[in-house]
Formats: structure tokens, C-alpha cells, sequence
């Protein structure tokens, strides 16, 4: 499948905004003295947690640092077995591995990709001791039934909520499910601090633990510290937290925004043959961090991805499946194919440009050109 270049302007997958008064904030920062672990970052802390509803907030240098520090905090460790789905980015079984514990990979439902909460019950056994879920792309996973299902173990669940910052089920946002919920302000995310992170718990002895171990373990003791646990230095930034405190106030606008885009998107491409958007299942408010659609399996994904390259419209795969990846093959004793829904997703996944600097004639073309690629694609 090719293409003739295209002389528009590149439409691109993510395009951060920070607002005015993004400079400003900076050169406050930089002229207070104080980079690390300051009052904007005890500001940020709070906005986050008063946005999702939760009780607390802990900055963290990323989502996967945040994910790692609410396994280390609940006590994972070696002996330790973690469930994870499998169609996610390598990090969220790697916090897990990364503590000495084993990971057991889980398949997910087709059309929303989340986990399947039914294969995550069939998964667990004697040795488990915490299950994640993730929010696909934004899109909530099942909460009415993974968290009743967590409870009936016994074992705490940790919401890799990297992408869902704004997303629901019924009337509570994320960030209040689980023990604990991790999310992610990478470039790509509707809020970004260019890096950093934040883990939300309504737990207050949990956030007091996290906030001790992503500082060395130590806590104060009069001018000098006292060092109680071996932890880690995942502190994040004064001005990566000045930075993302700014955007807090305006953020609801911005997930309507993508979300209206998201339905402009779907509109166009529910009438195309071959392609069929990520399921929003009822109840569940996708915030639309990334916007992923799925093709037949006779379609050239890899091939409709190059096509659309050529057409300035950026475009990637939805993400991957944990289980055909070398380092989750060796660790998990898993082969390609294991996992046959989530297989299928990283092999037919396709996310496309949906920001809120696009205009809904940006869908247009976007919808027009994933037409033209598909028509010339092979079956």
C-alpha cells in the first residue's frame, strides 16, 4: 500500500497544550529555588486527587514509577504472583517484575480490550497476591465486577489508570477504584507534565506509605532525616507539577472536547467496511487519550499505518500483547497466540490523531483518508 505525499498539515497523535501562563509558572518556580518535592507539587496532589474524587494524591517521576511504588507499598515482592492484562504496555507488568514477583498474564474482552473479568477470576490461585486492571486507551476496564471480585479474594487491585484520567463508571471517576489508581502525564496524555505521575487512594495509611517509600524511605527527624525502608527516589519536579497544576482547572473541557471529536471520528468510520471503533460499553465514559479502532482480520493494519503516514495523518498500533513479547515470553513462559483476544488487538489495532487541537474537519479527513487507504489495502 502506497501513497503520493501529502502537502497538508501533519495531523499527529498527541499535540500538548499548556495554556498561558505556562512560561510564567516556570520562571516562578526557578526563581523560588525550590525544584523537588515542594508546595506546587503538594498543589498538583490535591487538584488531581479533589478532580477524581479521591481522598489522596502522591506525585510520582511516572505512571510506571507510580505503579511500582503502590505494589512495593501493598508488599509485593518475591513469591509474590501479580495477575496483568495482557494488551497493555510493558510497564505494567514490569513494576511487577521489577520487585521480584512473578506475573501471570490475562486475556481480555474483545471490543473494549479491558481486561475480562471472568478470566481474571479462572486466573487466580494460591500464590496470587494482587490483581491489576488497566484502562484501555482511557476506556474504564469493568469496576462492578473486578473490584466485588477483588473483595471475594481477598487481594488489593491496583488500577494502571494511565490513560483515564476523566473517564467513569456510573458516577465515580477513576481514580477511586482499587486500592490504589496510577496515572501517567507523559506527552501523549490529555494532561501532561512532559514526564511524571500520580497514584490516587482514598487509603490514607497507604499514601503515607508511598510518600516515604518514593523518598528513600526516610522521614523526617528534627533538620536530618531517619531512613526506615529501603525505597526509591521517584519524586517528581516542582516545575513538572507547576506545570500540570495549570491545566487541572480547565480539564473537563478539554475530555468533552475529546470526546466530541472521538464521536465525529466513529460516526465516519462506523460506515466504512473493515474497521470498527473501540467499544464504549454503557456506563462507562471513555475519556479518549488515545482514540484505537480494530480492522477485519483480512485488513493490512501495518500497511494501513504506512499509508496514512504518507498522508500526514500519524497514526500507530493500539499496543501490545505482553505475551508474544520476548522479555513476557521468557518470564511468563508464554508463546504469540496464548492469548487469543489480545492476540488479535495488537495485530488489528490502529490509533489515530484525536487531541484537542484538531477541528471536527480534521475527522473528516482523517475518516477520508483511512477510506482511501483500506480501499487500496489488500484483503
Amino acid at each position: 500500500m502506497s501513497s503520493e505525499p501529502s502537502s497538508e498539515r501533519p495531523l499527529r497523535l498527541a499535540e500538548p497544550v499548556f495554556g498561558e501562563g505556562a512560561v510564567a509558572a516556570l520562571k516562578e518556580v526557578l526563581a523560588s529555588g525550590r525544584l523537588t518535592q515542594g508546595p506546587n507539587v503538594a498543589r498538583f496532589e490535591r487538584l488531581i486527587a479533589a478532580y477524581c474524587g479521591a481522598a489522596h494524591g502522591v506525585a510520582t517521576t511516572s505512571a510506571t514509577t507510580a505503579l511500582e511504588l503502590s505494589l512495593m507499598a501493598l508488599g509485593i515482592g518475591p513469591g509474590d504472583e501479580v495477575l496483568v492484562p495482557d494488551f497493555t504496555y510493558p510497564a505494567t507488568a514490569n513494576a511487577a517484575l521489577r520487585l521480584g514477583a512473578s506475573v501471570r498474564l490475562v486475556d481480555v474482552e474483545p471490543g473494549s480490550w479491558c481486561v475480562d473479568p471472568e478470566a481474571l477470576a479462572a486466573a487466580a490461585g494460591p500464590a496470587t497476591a494482587a490483581l491489576v486492571s488497566v484502562d484501555v486507551f482511557g476506556l474504564p476496564a469493568d469496576y462492578e465486577a473486578i473490584e466485588p471480585l477483588a473483595a471475594k479474594l481477598g487481594l488489593p487491585l491496583v488500577c494502571d489508570a494511565a490513560c483515564s484520567l476523566g473517564g467513569a463508571q456510573g458516577d465515580r471517576r477513576c481514580g477511586v477504584f482499587g486500592a490504589a489508581s496510577c496515572f501517567s502525564f507523559h506527552p501523549r496524555k490529555s494532561l501532561t507534565t512532559g514526564e511524571g505521575g500520580m497514584v490516587t487512594t482514598e487509603d490514607q495509611a497507604l499514601a503515607e506509605r508511598m510518600r516515604l517509600l518514593r523518598n528513600h524511605g526516610g522521614e523526617a527527624d528534627g533538620w536530618k532525616a531517619r531512613f526506615v525502608e529501603a525505597g526509591a527516589n521517584f519524586r517528581m519536579s516542582e516545575l513538572q507539577a507547576a506545570l500540570g497544576a495549570l491545566q487541572v482547572e480547565g480539564f473537563e473541557a478539554v475530555v468533552e472536547s475529546r470526546r466530541r471529536f472521538a464521536a465525529e471520528l466513529s460516526a465516519g468510520l462506523s460506515a466504512l467496511d473493515g474497521i470498527t471503533p473501540q467499544l464504549e460499553p454503557e456506563g462507562r465514559r471513555h475519556p479518549y487519550q488515545s482514540y484505537v479502532a480494530i480492522l477485519d482480520d483480512d485488513r493490512d493494519r501495518d500497511g494501513l499505518v504506512e499509508f496514512l503516514r504518507g498522508q500526514g495523518v500519524e497514526s500507530t498500533l493500539g499496543t501490545y500483547a505482553l505475551h508474544a513479547e520476548p522479555a513476557f515470553m521468557r518470564a511468563c513462559g508464554t508463546e504469540p497466540g496464548n492469548l487469543p483476544n489480545s492476540w488479535r488487538a495488537c495485530r488489528q489495532t490502529i490509533a489515530l490523531p484525536a487531541h484537542q487541537r484538531l477541528e471536527l474537519t480534521d475527522a473528516e479527513r482523517i475518516v477520508a483518508a483511512v477510506r482511501e487507504g483500506l480501499s487500496r489495502g489488500s484483503r
